[in-house]
């Protein structure tokens, strides 16, 4: 031991009477500090006797990386990432995981000045390596289940399932089957527990037989649907976990010659550009995918300013969208009781 004492940043804080992130910007080169701040600084680092490894700097670009390629959810994302980053004058990087083992290598080698990632999960070995980087990073989190010690942007999938549910009680509905995304997910077990809420708030006992927990697609969605409407108390309508699954349960629907909405009504989750365009125009509980990419810029400004924040979670609130997929419940009749022997 040489009986040097290790001097601390916050004691240059002290001293020079600023912040640490102000200190840090000074030791790091960054902008927004002025001459007489940076002085102050300087002095107290030459009084300390501080010793600190200045970073390489990095080049003003964010990196989006996409957990899919084909997610319909990208195209509102980059909307929003384009709007923020543009206004600002800085450039978009984007590169996607799937299918690419070395993607996080090349993450670290582009050097940008923050990462924003859409993927989940977010493996152990990647929150170690971007916290050893200390590359400023924020998790867009679709699904809840962002790491707790990372700085994640997401939204109120509680109140989404509570909001599409509420609706169809509204509406008079009674038999309302939940055809949901894999249990294992948070946004799926957070839904279940809004429409179970939602069911309750209107005297409705949940009825196991309407539940349904299938992949987030059209296609199991589609059958998953025939089966339910096969049964005895079939439902007049449906809660869907996105909108993939709520355009698979319109195809049943049709292939059975229901009519959405007059016999059957669908309520879709996400609100992607497909759910307008479709026939009928999908009612759905909108996640606002362009203002959660914009706030995911804005929180990486400010953890990338002071990286001594805590790690920060924001959730923004979803909406229900009301189009032409719903309507009031209509009473059972020939056309409900007994589908068309081709669509079974």
């Amino acid at each position: 031991m040489d009986g040097r004492t290790t001097v601390r940043m916050t004691t240059v804080a002290e001293i020079a009477n600023v912040s640490q992130s102000a200190v840090s910007k000074v030791l790091n080169g960054r902008p927004g500090v002025s001459a007489e701040l940076r002085r102050r600084v300087m002095d107290a680092v030459e009084a300390t006797g501080y010793q600190w490894h200045r970073r390489a700097p990095r080049h003003g670009s964010v990196e989006v990386v996409f957990g899919s390629v084909g997610s319909a959810l990208n195209a509102p994302l980059l909307r929003g990432f384009s709007a923020v980053l543009r206004a600002a004058g800085r450039p978009l990087t984007v590169s996607h995981a799937d299918g690419a083992p070395d993607w996080l290598e090349h993450l670290l080698a582009h050097r940008p000045a923050g990462a924003v990632l859409v993927l989940s999960p977010v493996p152990p070995d990647v929150r170690r390596r971007l916290a050893e980087a200390r590359l400023p990073t924020v998790v867009l989190d679709t699904i809840g289940d962002a790491p707790a010690e990372m700085n994640a942007v997401g939204a109120t999938q509680w109140r989404g399932g509570a909001l599409a549910a509420h609706h169809l009680t509204g509406l008079g509905h009674r038999r309302i089957a939940l055809i949901t995304g894999p249990l294992d997910l948070v946004c799926c077990r957070a839904r279940f527990g809004g429409y179970l809420s939602a069911l309750r708030e209107a005297n409705i006992r949940p009825d196991r037989a309407l539940i349904r927990s299938v992949r987030f697609q059209a296609e199991p969605a589609r059958r998953a649907a025939h089966t339910l409407l096969d049964s005895d108390s079939a439902p007049t309508s449906f809660v869907t976990g996105n909108d993939l699954q709520a355009l698979g349960v319109i195809e049943a629907c049709t292939e059975r010659g229901l009519r959405v909405p007059e016999d059957v009504s669908v309520v879709g989750f996400d609100d992607i550009d497909a759910a307008r365009s479709s026939a009928p125009a999908l009612t759905t509980v909108r996640q606002p995918f362009e203002d959660m990419a914009a706030e995911s810029i804005r929180v990486l400004g400010s953890v990338s300013d002071d990286p001594s924040l805590p790690p920060v979670r924001l959730d923004m609130s979803v909406d229900l969208v009301v189009r032409k997929s719903t309507g009031p419940a209509a009473k059972d009749d020939g056309r409900r009781l007994f589908p068309l022997l081709d669509g079974s």
